[in-house]
C-alpha cells in the first residue's frame, strides 16, 4: 500500500465526476492529516506522546496530508515496522500499533497493545479491543492523527481543497487593447503569462433543444455530421485566462471554471490540468458529444501545445500561449 499526498490524488482525480471517482475507488481511505518525517529514536523505542498536542485540531492540507487507499484487501497492520502494510513514521507510533480488518462492508480497528494507545474520536481503546469504524471517524495513534474516509468523503474533501473560482472571459478586442497598452513583447509576457483558451461560441445562451428558449438540463446529442462542423453563425471569441489556475473544468454545470451554458455541452465536459513543469493537459470527462483534438476524439489525457484546436462537441476552441494569442488577436479576421 502506497501513501500519496492529497495533491497527488487530486492531480489524477479532482476533475472526475463523482460517479467515475466512486467506480474507480470502491474501498475506504485513511488520511494522515499532518505526517511526521520520522526521526531516529534511541534504541528505536516509541516516544511517549504529549496529550496536549493531540488536542490541537489539525486541518487536511493538499500538499502536506497523505492518503492511502485500502483497495481490495481485508486486513492491514499499521505501525512503524517496515512489515506493516500501512507505514506510519511518527515516533509516537509503535512498531505494530493497530490493525484494520473488514467483515463484509464493515471495517474495524484493533489496538495491538501499542505504547501510546489508539483513540477513536477521543475515546481510547483498551489493548486488543476491536471496534467498528464509521466513515469520518478521527483516529489517533499517539500524536499521529488520521481520518477514516469513504469514497464520498474523500471526493468531497478533494473537491473542497481544489475549489477554484470561475474564470470570467474577456473579448478578444479587450485583450487586443490591453496588449497594446502593456507595451513591449516582454512587458506583455510579464503582465499576461497565460496560457489562454479561446472559445468560439454563439453569442448569448444557446436554447437549442428547449422549446421555452432556455438551456435544457439534458445534453443535446449531435449527429456525426453536426460534430464535423463548428458553429459559425454569430460567433464571438470568449478568451479565458488560465494563468492563475491549476484545474479548469469546462461544462454547463455551475461548478465549472469555464461555464458554457450551451445545449451540446455536457455538465462536466472536459478538464484542463496544469502538469508538473508547467505543461497543460486536457482530458474528457465522459462528455456525450465528446472532446476532439484536431478532429480526433480524445480517449486519454493529452498534453496541449499552443495553437491546438479543441472541439467541445461542435464548439470550437483553441489553446494559446501568450505569444500566439497576441498574433491571433492581431490577425484574427484573416485566420478564421
Amino acid at each position: 500500500m502506497e501513501w500519496q499526498t492529497l495533491a497527488e490524488l487530486a492531480k489524477g482525480c479532482a476533475a472526475l465526476p463523482k460517479e467515475t471517482f466512486k467506480a474507480r475507488f470502491t474501498g475506504p481511505f485513511l488520511l494522515e492529516i499532518s505526517p511526521e518525517a520520522g526521526e531516529e529514536v534511541a534504541g528505536n523505542e516509541t516516544r511517549i506522546f504529549d496529550p496536549e498536542r493531540v488536542r490541537n485540531e489539525l486541518s487536511p492540507s493538499l500538499q502536506a496530508s497523505r492518503i492511502v487507499y485500502f483497495g481490495d484487501g481485508s486486513s492491514f497492520a499499521a505501525g512503524r515496522n517496515a512489515s506493516c502494510e500501512i507505514s506510519c513514521r511518527h515516533t509516537t507510533v509503535s512498531e505494530t500499533h493497530a490493525r484494520f480488518e473488514s467483515f463484509g462492508s464493515i471495517w474495524s480497528i484493533k489496538d495491538e497493545g501499542s505504547k501510546n494507545g489508539t483513540s477513536l474520536n477521543g475515546r481510547r481503546l483498551n489493548a486488543q479491543e476491536q471496534c467498528p469504524l464509521k466513515f469520518g471517524t478521527k483516529i489517533t495513534f499517539g500524536e499521529a492523527q488520521f481520518l477514516f474516509l469513504g469514497t464520498d468523503d474523500t471526493f468531497d474533501l478533494v473537491q473542497e481543497l481544489c475549489k477554484e473560482p470561475r474564470i470570467r472571459p474577456k473579448s478578444l478586442g479587450k485583450y487586443r487593447a490591453e496588449f497594446a497598452e502593456a507595451g513591449t513583447a516582454d512587458q506583455v509576457l510579464e503582465h499576461f503569462p497565460g496560457p489562454f483558451l479561446v472559445v468560439q461560441a454563439p453569442k448569448g445562451r444557446d436554447g437549442a433543444g428547449d422549446p421555452k428558449g432556455g438551456v435544457s438540463t439534458n445534453t443535446i446529442t449531435l449527429s456525426a455530421e453536426e460534430l464535423t462542423k463548428s458553429i459559425n453563425k454569430n460567433v464571438t471569441d470568449a478568451v479565458f485566462d488560465l494563468s492563475k489556475h491549476s484545474l479548469v473544468r469546462i461544462g454547463r454545470a455551475t461548478v465549472t471554471q469555464i461555464h458554457l451554458p450551451l445545449g451540446a455541452i455536457s455538465n462536466l465536459h472536459s478538464a484542463l490540468v496544469r502538469e508538473e513543469g508547467g505543461n497543460w493537459s486536457i482530458q474528457d470527462l465522459g462528455a456525450k458529444n465528446g472532446t476532439y483534438l484536431w478532429g480526433e476524439r480524445l480517449e486519454d489525457k493529452k498534453i496541449l501545445e499552443s495553437g491546438t484546436e479543441i472541439m467541445l462537441g461542435n464548439i470550437k476552441s483553441i489553446f494559446f500561449s501568450t505569444e500566439d494569442l497576441v498574433t491571433y488577436a492581431l490577425h484574427r479576421d484573416t485566420l478564421v
